[in-house]
């Protein structure tokens, strides 16, 4: 708008896994801008901590002269009973909808093994596909009629990772089998909690299926007055990996998300820019927003990555690379390339989207 010193004054964002980490500081980041924010978080106090801090906070008061402009919604991602209600919530309220930022996420950690119940959502589904994933899908379909009729196109920005370049997609594709002939029926491979159903490398691959799921999702969604971005904030310090030494780690060597630090720029790039300056990473392009140019310097991946049994080995070895590198290479806007996975086969995306589609249509 005209009002350069609250741009987002007026615009209403809905920013899921909003109590830690890289959510509630994009909530302090919008709110600050004159935004009104919905957060959801499965975290209550979490969520309340939020509250607090954005009433202490001197510029956001000053920005926003109402007591409407932060909402907190106590959802569980892992129940998609609970972000359908969220979702019917934020309808009944807000007609409109200007930003919805998919940013709810976790990884498993290393002690899991196939099988523990700690890995099965509410609806006894793989509980990091639900909630990196599926919920998201739920979310944004029930929000779109929302998001396509705001004033100016609305936006949705999906925080999804490099790691996606792990996995091939074969994983996250529809089963072509019938329900007779196999128990999962149509189900992806990623989806199943059954390890006698699962891939043998469920666990170590899971995080990078659901990363090139919310891709897929992305560059399938087709509407008139709402565009679709994913974003990458590399590593960043959050608890994502874990508490305790982890989480001291990653905040040791990792991108620092705090006020406005880099490893949120590229999650705000893709909120705030122009359609024109965001380009092949909207809709349907072949690119995300990033940070770090580290894998641009990576020559021949498209080939390296190919499916092969040294697939896995090696983006454990880029990973690394990124961890310690991605400091020298950070910059604050770039358009990168995805895997070749993630945008070449329009038909198998398509069927995902319709597969995702029937999954969740209970709650639609």
């Amino acid at each position: 708008n005209n009002n350069d010193d609250l741009p987002m004054k007026g615009k209403v964002a809905v920013v899921t896994g909003a109590a830690g980490g890289i959510g509630s500081e994009l909530v302090k980041v919008i709110h600050s801008l004159g935004g009104t924010v919905i957060a959801m978080d499965r975290d209550e106090q979490g969520l309340i901590t939020l509250e607090q801090s954005l009433l202490c906070d001197n510029n956001a008061a000053a920005a926003n002269d109402d007591d409407d402009t932060f909402i907190k919604l106590v959802t569980h991602h892992e129940d998609l009973n609970s972000v359908s209600a969220s979702a019917n919530d934020i309808k009944a309220r807000f007609p409109t909808i200007d930003l919805l930022i998919n940013n709810a996420g976790l990884g498993y950690v290393q002690d899991l093994t196939p099988g523990d119940t700690r890995m099965i959502s509410r609806h006894g589904k793989d509980l990091a596909f639900t909630v990196n994933y599926l919920s998201h899908f739920l979310l944004t379909e029930k929000l779109l009629p929302c998001l396509e009729d705001a004033e100016t196109k609305g936006r949705i920005v999906h925080v999804t990772s490099t790691f996606h370049w792990q996995v091939d997609g074969s994983e996250i594709a529809p089963r072509l089998e019938s329900s007779s002939s196999s128990p999962g029926g149509e189900d992806p491979l990623v989806h199943r909690s059954n390890p006698k159903e699962q891939s043998s490398k469920h666990i170590a691959r899971s995080y990078a299926n659901t990363k090139l799921a919310q891709l897929w999702h992305s560059r399938s969604i087709r509407v008139q007055n709402c565009g679709s971005v994913c974003a990458c904030p590399t590593w960043a310090a959050t608890g994502i990996a874990g508490e305790g030494a982890a989480r001291d780690f990653l905040h040791k060597y990792a991108f620092a998300v705090e006020h406005c630090g880099p490893g949120l720029t590229s999650t705000i790039n893709a909120m705030l820019r122009t359609e024109d300056e965001l380009g092949d990473a909207l809709n349907d392009g072949r690119s995300f927003v990033a940070n770090c140019r580290m894998l641009d310097y990576i020559g021949g991946k498209d080939v390296w990555f190919t499916p092969s049994p040294w697939r896995d080995q090696l983006s454990g070895v880029v990973a690394a690379v990124l961890l310690f590198g991605q400091k020298f290479t950070h910059d604050e806007f770039i358009i990168q390339q995805t895997s070749p996975e993630s945008f070449e086969d329009g038909e198998m995306r398509e069927r995902f989207y319709q597969w995702s589609l029937k999954e969740v249509q209970p709650w639609l």
